[in-house]
């Protein structure tokens, strides 16, 4: 789509929090400043970090809480970090004339879209999880669309109108979208925790893993991303158990090496349910335990119950449990290859063309009116 005329105003993009509000940004953020769209990024100071390849023209931080957690001094606390934060998106917004905001959850987004439909700014919002986030949930009233990434959408208020467009990936990611896995006689397993890893993550598949016959073993190569307070015990575990081992706190190449492993061990956040489904790849999925509404659980049946993935509840999570679904899933390797096809395409894809197309269709219909 090209039909809209005015592209002299920037497109607000507001995330924050996590890598999994932020990445999805990034990648609709990509697929607009093909199309020629100045890109304006608002976050707040954790969504920054993970800000560093953003592709934005201009960007400003914003203060924002979770209003619904703590007693009462921290929900008053929050209210007044929230209305401070949309204190600073008016006044960044006049300045800056944003033709249209999308916003993609987190509580940046919040005081973000609210300032935009203070100034008459059209917006959208875009979920990635199969449950709509609580601050996705205090702006789809007003959002010309929600957009969601898996087919159903949990939580979401009657009269929304949603479309599933797939949860978009960064360039990084969509590369290896037809990387079929080389026949090999090494079982390549990656294992990581997301951007909320736990300890539970390096300790679990080690004593697993060195409980694996030593056939098995002895074919092993894994690649963990461990807390860096865990490096070194996980890098003993697997040396005792005489298993070949990379350890490090973080990788920056994740989708290059999801894409060469046999088996992902991970947490079954939005954008990792999708990197596998995009790349193909079978995993074993552990929800994190205290993520609001469960939507990980939710997240992750999607791949499961399509049979691309065997979903390990956190609190069985246990040495015990990986040993059996590791030895079972080594045993027959054939059967990763069929869980690898089953995954892909579980979500959809070209979602990050597909958003974009939706703001487009909004600045469209803005202007004819």
């Amino acid at each position: 789509m090209n039909g809209v005329s005015n592209k002299s105003g920037p497109i607000v993009l507001a995330a924050g929090g996590t890598g999994g509000h932020m990445f999805p940004a990034e990648a609709l953020a990509q697929e607009l400043r093909r199309r020629g769209w100045p890109i304006l990024l608002v976050t707040d100071a954790r969504g920054a970090r993970y800000a560093d390849t953003f592709p934005a023209d201009d960007r400003f931080e914003i203060s924002a809480a979770t209003p619904s957690i703590g007693g009462p001094v921290a929900k008053a606390a929050a209210a007044i970090s929230i209305a401070r934060g949309l204190m600073t998106a008016r006044r960044e917004f006049k300045a800056r004339k944003p033709v249209a905001a999308i916003g993609f959850g987190g509580y940046p987004s919040l005081p973000a879209m609210k300032a935009a439909a203070m100034a008459k700014i059209p917006y959208g919002v875009h979920e990635q999880n199969a449950v709509l986030g609580r601050a996705n949930r205090m702006l789809v009233k007003g959002a010309s669309f929600t957009a969601h990434a898996f087919p159903t959408l949990e939580k979401c208020p009657a009269g929304a109108r949603t479309i599933e467009v797939g949860n978009p990936v960064r360039d990084a990611v969509a590369e290896f979208s037809a990387a079929n896995l080389s026949p090999t006689d090494t079982l390549r397993l990656l294992v990581f925790g997301g951007s909320q890893g736990a300890t539970i993550f390096s300790r679990a598949p080690v004593e697993a893993i060195s409980r694996l016959h030593e056939d098995i073993r002895a074919k092993l190569s894994v690649v963990h991303q461990a807390r860096e307070a865990d490096v070194e015990n996980v890098q003993m575990g697997y040396a005792r158990a005489g298993v070949a081992a990379e350890v490090a706190p973080f990788f920056k190449d994740l989708p290059q090496r999801m894409a060469a492993a046999n088996l992902v061990i991970c947490r079954s956040g939005a954008s990792t349910v999708t990197e596998l489904s995009t790349i193909g790849r079978p995993s074993i999925l552990v929800p994190l335990g205290i993520a609001m509404d469960d939507h990980q659980s939710a997240n992750a049946r999607v791949l499961s119950e399509a049979g691309g993935a065997l979903l390990l509840p956190e609190s069985r999570f246990n040495a015990d449990a990986l040993e059996t679904a590791l030895a079972t899933l080594f045993a027959n390797p054939e059967r990763l290859n069929v869980m690898a096809e089953k995954v892909r395409g579980c979500v959809k894809a070209n979602a990050a063309a597909a958003l974009a197309d939706l703001v487009e269709e909004m600045l469209e219909r803005r202007q004819a009116a």
